[in-house]
C-alpha cells in the first residue's frame, strides 16, 4: 500500500546512502514479505527510533556527507517498512501509528491511522444556524499528511450541556486542503439554546488513486448558542 512505501522511502532518505535504482526496489520488494510477532515489531522499532535520533545529532555535528553501511540501511527499512508500525508524530516522539484493518481470516483489507489527536488542532466559531470548524495539521509535511488533498470529519456528535446526544454518528463532505487547513460547515438550526460540545472521533484523508485514509482519534470543541 501507499503508507508502506511511503515510510520505506523516509526510512532510506533517513540515511545519507546512495541506492541504484535495482537495489532500492529489490530491497522494498523484500521488506513488505517481512512478518514477524507484534511483540518483536515494537523492540525494532523503539531501537530504529533511536538510532534515527542519534543520525539526526551527527548530522548536526558535521556536514560531512557520510556513506553508512548498506546493512544499516537494510535494518532501518525493514523497521520502518513494517505493517502497522507507528509513525513518528511533531513532537518527536512516537505517537500516531499505521494499523491494518483485517478481516476475519486474517487477510488485511485496508489501513487505518490511529492515536492522531495531537496531531490535528480543532477550532469551531458558531453562527446562528451553523458551525464553523476549522481543523489544521500541526505539522503538514510529515506522512500521511502531506499527501492528502481533500479531508474531512468522519464521525462526530453533538453533546448538550448534560450530556445528552443531540446528533449522532453524523460526517460532513470532503474539503479541499489549503496550506495544511480545512474548513468545514456543520448545521445547527435544529438546536436549542444553550451550551453544547462537538466531539470528533475521526476524520478521513484522501487523494487520487489512493485508498481513503481514516485516522480516529479525541477532539471536543465547546459552543454557545
Amino acid at each position: 500500500m501507499i503508507w508502506k512505501k511511503l515510510c520505506i522511502l523516509m526510512a532510506i532518505c533517513c540515511f545519507d546512502c546512495v541506492l541504484l535504482p535495482l537495489e532500492m526496489q529489490q530491497l522494498s520488494q523484500e521488506v513488505t514479505k517481512i512478518q514477524m510477532p507484534k511483540e518483536m515489531e515494537e523492540r525494532i522499532v523503539r531501537s530504529c527510533y533511536e538510532k534515527m535520533e542519534e543520525a539526526d545529532m551527527r548530522k548536526d555535528k558535521s556536514s560531512k556527507r557520510v556513506m553508512k553501511p548498506l546493512a544499516a540501511v537494510a535494518t532501518m527499512v525493514i523497521c520502518v517498512g513494517l505493517v502497522g508500525v507507528t509513525a513518528l508524530a511533531t513532537s518527536g516522539k512516537l505517537q500516531g501509528f499505521f494499523k491494518d484493518i483485517t478481516r476475519w481470516d486474517g487477510a488485511v483489507v485496508g489501513t487505518s491511522y490511529e492515536q492522531a489527536t495531537d496531531e490535528i488542532q480543532l477550532s469551531v466559531i458558531g453562527e446562528s444556524d451553523k458551525l464553523i470548524v476549522t481543523a489544521e495539521f500541526v505539522n503538514r509535511d510529515i506522512a500521511p499528511y502531506f499527501t492528502f488533498e481533500n479531508f474531512g470529519i468522519e464521525n462526530y456528535e453533538l453533546v448538550d450541556a448534560n450530556g445528552n446526544v443531540v446528533v449522532e454518528d453524523a460526517k460532513t463532505e470532503l474539503v479541499e486542503i489549503v496550506e495544511g487547513k480545512t474548513t468545514f460547515e456543520i448545521p445547527v438550526s435544529g438546536l436549542g439554546g444553550g451550551n453544547f460540545k462537538l466531539v470528533v472521533s475521526s476524520f478521513v484523508g484522501s487523494a487520487k488513486a489512493d485508498q481513503p485514509l481514516v485516522m480516529s482519534g479525541n477532539w471536543e470543541c465547546e459552543f454557545e448558542r
